[in-house]
């Protein structure tokens, strides 16, 4: 046997194509529209929805999602479910809006569905529908995004009145320390000079300064505590902040 005939046959064996049943396509969107409207027309209600419900799976836009919408409508106002068929109805048209009834139906139906019609229509003209192949808005960094929630949060405010109290306390203390060192110097001079007059006159000075840093050193003791006790204590009124959460 020829080996190019032998190597063919192992072939065909091994591909799936041939050693196993090629499974058929589902039945497309078409196809299971016109079996609803078939089972429709016998009267065949629960069939003719399922058969609505598989073609809307294999619905392919839009325009074939509103077109399964509308025929349950028809099959719903049939069984009495008015409620349900309106709202069916508004899906249709709200995807369709320039759709009519696929089969002849009683004018109460046939006015039902023109009045849903109309308030889509009214609908659409108030908020129109861009297409879905328009292209999306970067939405800009400083404007919150639609459906963002706004927190207003409080932050308290730099109180600037412990803040002088404070500073005021360190320039005292500042000045106390110098005049305290002051103060040491004469203490040291009187100790070296030989002449009592002398001694005398720096130790005057001496006091003289010690009473001026221990006046100075209190004050700013004082001042660093107001400014302590302002700032635990002042009411001060928050400012707002507002920030956006999504």
């Amino acid at each position: 046997m020829d080996l190019r005939i032998v190597l063919g046959f192992a072939l065909m064996l091994v591909s799936p194509a041939w050693s196993q049943p090629a499974t058929s396509a589902g039945p497309d969107f078409q196809a299971r529209m016109s079996t609803a409207s078939h089972a429709y027309e016998e009267l065949d209600y629960e069939r003719a929805l399922e058969q609505l419900d598989a073609a809307k799976a294999v619905a392919r836009d839009s325009g074939e999602r509103g077109r399964v919408a509308i025929f349950v409508g028809l099959v719903l106002a049939d069984l009495g479910r008015r409620q349900e068929a309106l709202a069916s109805f508004k899906d249709g048209l709200s995807l369709l809006p320039d759709a009519s009834l696929p089969v002849k139906v009683s004018p109460k139906v046939s006015r039902d569905f023109e009045e849903v019609r109309r308030t889509v229509q009214r609908e659409l003209t108030r908020n129109p529908r861009p297409p879905s192949d328009a292209p999306q808005a970067m939405p800009d960094a400083r404007t919150p995004p639609p459906g963002a929630r706004a927190e207003v949060r409080s932050t308290r405010s730099t109180p600037v009145l412990p803040l002088a109290l404070l500073g005021g306390g360190v320039v005292l203390g500042g000045l106390g320390g110098y005049f305290g060192l002051q103060s040491r110097s004469h203490v040291n001079a009187a100790r070296d000079d030989a002449f009592y007059s002398d001694r005398t006159e720096h130790l005057d000075s001496a006091r003289g300064q010690a009473l001026a840093a221990n006046v100075l050193l209190g004050a700013a003791l004082t001042a660093a505590a107001g400014a302590a006790v302002t700032w635990l204590l002042m009411d001060a009124p928050p400012s707002s902040r507002t920030e956006v959460s999504p």
